[in-house]
This record gives structure tokens, sequence and C-alpha cells, in this order.
């Protein structure tokens, strides 16, 4: 599970450093670059996705520095506290988990992938029917461009909750996003998640 998010998380971390990568010549940018780098909210959002990065990597402790660092700069970026959930989550501290997730939920109510990586952790922590409503939202919501992760997610609690018929069901819909995006059963997306 801690692979497919962080797949996640470094292709966007990626797309985030090569974009800071490329160069022009237009004079105007370097002014702009400054305004970007002294923006509070860009500043959040690197060294959550260094904390990223670092979570993938296992080093736990430097990428709660980052995420203190990011929450320093920016104590309203809801991303980074749902990344910080997701660092408890690994640590095995769930009480951590849950207070980080629910800030940023208060923080960003709307954003699905904050719900998706909340409904993960509820089913994680067996409280299936919690999970599974909050991937549900995830669903539910158009913006969301990632709804293969929140289906697979979806149908891994139904199964854990002992719920075969309601995972085949999320299963069906996985399909339906073509066999390119899905493992080819479910027994290896679960050895990935490992």
């Amino acid at each position: 599970m801690r692979g497919l998010i962080c797949r996640w998380l470094v292709g966007a971390t990626l797309s985030v450093v090569l974009a800071a990568c490329a160069t022009t010549s237009n004079p105007a940018l370097p002014n702009e670059s400054k305004a970007v780098a002294s923006d509070p909210l860009s500043r959040a959002r690197v060294h959550t996705e260094l904390a990223a990065l670092y979570y993938q990597q296992g080093s736990m402790k430097t990428a709660l520095d980052e995420l203190a660092t990011a929450r320093k700069i920016d104590a309203q970026y809801a991303p980074a506290y749902s990344m910080l959930g997701l660092v408890y989550m690994q640590l095995g501290e769930p009480t951590q988990a849950e207070s980080n997730f629910q800030s940023a939920i208060a923080l960003a109510p709307n954003d699905p992938d904050i719900r998706n990586n909340y409904g993960l952790f509820l089913c994680e922590t067996r409280q299936y029917q919690k999970g599974l409503d909050q991937l549900n939202l995830t669903l539910s919501n158009p913006l969301y461009n990632t709804p293969v992760r929140a289906l697979l997610n979806a149908e891994r609690c139904a199964q854990s909750m002992g719920d075969s018929a309601l995972a085949n069901t999320y299963r069906q819909r996985v399909a339906r996003y073509g066999v390119g995006s899905i493992p080819a059963n479910t027994d290896a997306y679960s050895s990935k998640l490992q």
C-alpha cells in the first residue's frame, strides 16, 4: 500500500522538480521565480513533497522534519497534515495519524487525495465502514483524477471486512478503466502494497 501511495507522490514530486529545473531566456521569469520562492504555499508544498520522498525511502524522521518545516511555513497547508497522517500510520501511531488526517480534512474538506488517504488509514485500522465512506466521498468528487487508486483501496477494504460481493463490485469498476491501469489480479496488487 505504501508503495502505491509513494509512486504517486514521487510522480508529483518529480513533476515539480522537473518544472523547477526548466530554464528560459525570458528576463521576466527571474522576478517571478523569486515571487514563487517566497510564496509560503509553494515552499510548504516543496517541503511536503520532499517529505513524501523521504517517506518512500523509509526515512521517517527526515520526513517528519520536512513536514514540521512545511507546517512552520504554512500552518494551513492541508497536504502536509495528510502526509503526517501517512507517516504516523507507518510508524504505528494511529492516534497521531488520526489527528493529522482530521486536521487535513478540516482545512480541505473537498480534497479527494486527503479523503483517499484517510479512508486508507481507517481501513488499515479496521474501521472498515468509515474507511469505505471516505473512499466513496473520494470517488464522488468529479475532480479526482486517480479514481483507480481509491477503487483499489475500497476493494481491498471491502475484502478485509469480509464483504466479497462489495469487493467484487469495486473490482468490476476498476476493470472499466482498462487492463493497463490495474494489476492483473488483486493478489498482485496486495503484494505491491507490502
